[in-house]
């Protein structure tokens, strides 16, 4: 991020990797606003209304982080439970993009959204089914609305982590036998960190980063390769 302060949104701000970017923010001097489901104020990323009534005025960059995942084998995944993970995943996407087109046209939009999709858009994991399509919305989301508002000096990019230890993961790295085998499938030989992340989203939110829209950043430890 430059130097002077600045206004950024972030949703999924509670924990993980949404918080990691928070913080990181936070703790160059900037000014976050830092929305979560969880909390006094509870911010619904599904909800037209709340994006609607969400201020934004003089906030120059949104991370969009807020995201869920159910995992269960195809023949026992419900409907709802499908229809839960894209209606958080991906119409909360759209919503967020919808909210910075629609403040573009005042020039009160942010000039840069960071989306987060995941490495399993490309690279599938069983027993995510709706996770894994949830995240490939999300990719042609960016590419879609990076070409819509370039016009409007908005950039919009997505960073699609791989394996990263949060409280999403954790368990599954307690597991030693899962941990082994994924790091035997990560060529780098570990998990990623929140900060990693947080360290691409400062990049993206930055004017160093003002050639790059409609961009996808992988960060998985070449798991994806």
């Amino acid at each position: 991020m430059p130097a002077e302060r600045e206004c950024v949104v972030v949703t999924g701000a509670g924990s993980g990797i949404g918080a990691a970017i928070a913080d990181r923010l936070l703790a160059k001097g900037h000014d976050v606003r830092r929305l979560d489901i969880t909390g006094d104020n509870p911010f619904d990323v599904t909800s037209e209304a709340a994006w609607e009534s969400l201020p934004g005025d003089g906030c120059t960059g949104l991370v969009h982080a807020a995201g869920i995942r159910i995992r269960s084998p195809l023949p026992a995944t419900s409907a709802e439970d499908f229809a839960r993970v894209l209606d958080v995943n991906v119409v909360g996407t759209f919503l967020a993009l919808r909210w910075t087109a629609r403040r573009a046209r005042s020039g009160a939009a942010p000039k840069s959204v960071v989306l987060l999709s995941s490495a399993t858009a490309r690279r599938t994991v069983e027993h995510q089914i709706a996770y894994n399509a949830s995240k490939a919305a999300i990719e042609s989301l960016t590419r879609s609305a990076a070409l819509e508002l370039a016009g409007d000096g908005v950039r919009v990019n997505a960073i699609a982590p791989g394996s990263i230890l949060t409280p999403m993961t954790s368990a599954g790295w307690a597991d030693r036998q899962h941990a082994e085998r994924m790091e035997k499938e990560i060529p780098v030989g570990r998990p990623g960190t929140s900060d990693e992340i947080a360290n691409i989203a400062e990049f993206l939110l930055s004017a160093e980063s003002g050639y790059v829209t409609g961009a996808v950043w992988t960060a998985d430890g070449g798991w994806s390769t």
